[in-house]
């Protein structure tokens, strides 16, 4: 795991490194690689080098072919359960909407009745290509092997929690953009470290209900930005105004966290991998046909077709 964090911290702080010193004046490049597409280009780079690429180099070293198998399973596993797709894309904005529409003035959901084609043209956009891009590969390393590996050992609330700071750490380039080190930046890295434990909660818990789907827990990822209004995502600043566009998403997900984690006992839909669990074509876990085949050697059960062995035989007589 030490080699795993090594590793996404130089190469994805190295990604970043021109971005943060031409946010900060110190380097001249041709391109503004500090937002739009270029910025977007830059953090999908750092996903796939920096986040992805390692948990597989790891896993090769640790696991051999077989452990990239079942990393790559759980990245492209898609036949899941429609309401855990439902969950992960519409959850957050949903109950965001809700509880906006008592809190704020105008209602969220009036205005969403109003200008429900933003969901289309802004929400969907902004949620699914940076689920493509960004999402996959970053979860790939997250949920996929960091948060997979450590809840197989600690269980997966202390996973949750232990993930999040490493988390934060990851992004700490951005926040370094616009601001330097020093007492500021350390609070408000503390405090998104306690905002990542409880994303990382309900990451853990869509993650293992949806039987380890990484895509699950990018497409939560990427909506939970959408809805946090981060970088360039205006779909909530559109419906909610002022502070609480951010602050309402950030107290849904953690009182959603604190309920799954309660109702579950911690457990948070997490059951332990069997050994010899292959997966099938539609990337779904199954029983080992060797080790059902063992089984019935074991039991001695005669296949159809072959004698009787004259011990087992029934007396005649």
């Amino acid at each position: 795991m030490v080699t795993f964090l090594v590793m996404l911290y130089a190469i994805a702080w190295g990604v970043f490194l021109p971005v943060v010193l031409q946010a900060r004046g110190l380097l001249a490049l041709p391109v503004d690689l500090t937002e739009g597409l270029a910025f977007d280009a830059v953090v999908a780079t750092a996903s796939i080098l920096g986040v992805a690429l390692p948990a597989f180099l790891v896993t090769a070293a640790t696991g051999g072919k077989a452990g990239v198998r079942a990393l790559l399973g759980r990245c492209l596993r898609w036949r899941v359960g429609i309401v855990w797709y439902l969950a992960a894309l519409f959850g957050l904005l949903a109950a965001s909407v809700l509880v906006g529409s008592v809190l704020s003035d105008p209602a969220p959901l009036e205005v969403l009745t109003e200008r429900w084609p933003l969901l289309f043209t802004l929400f969907l956009p902004e949620v699914l290509l940076p689920f493509v891009f960004i999402q996959i590969f970053e979860e790939a390393g997250w949920a996929g092997f960091m948060q997979h590996t450590l809840q197989e050992r600690r269980g997966p609330l202390l996973a949750s929690v232990l993930v999040a700071p490493a988390f934060v750490l990851q992004h700490l380039p951005i926040l370094l953009m616009d601001s330097g080190i020093g007492l500021a930046s350390l609070i408000i890295v503390g405090a998104l470290v306690i905002v990542a434990v409880f994303f990382r909660v309900v990451v853990t818990w869509l993650y293992n209900g949806s039987g380890r789907s990484v895509l699950v827990a990018a497409l939560f990822h990427s909506a939970y930005n959408s809805a946090w209004g981060t970088g360039d995502h205006r779909f909530t600043s559109e419906l909610i105004s002022g502070p609480t566009a951010t602050l309402i998403p950030i107290g849904v997900v953690a009182l959603a966290a604190v309920a799954v984690a309660a109702l579950s006992r911690c457990r948070l839909a997490h059951e332990p991998e069997r050994r010899g669990a292959t997966t099938d074509q539609g990337g779904r876990s199954g029983p080992n046909e060797g080790a059902t085949t063992n089984l019935l050697i074991a039991a001695r059960i005669p296949a159809q077709g072959d004698p009787i062995p004259p011990a087992e035989k029934g007396d005649s007589a």
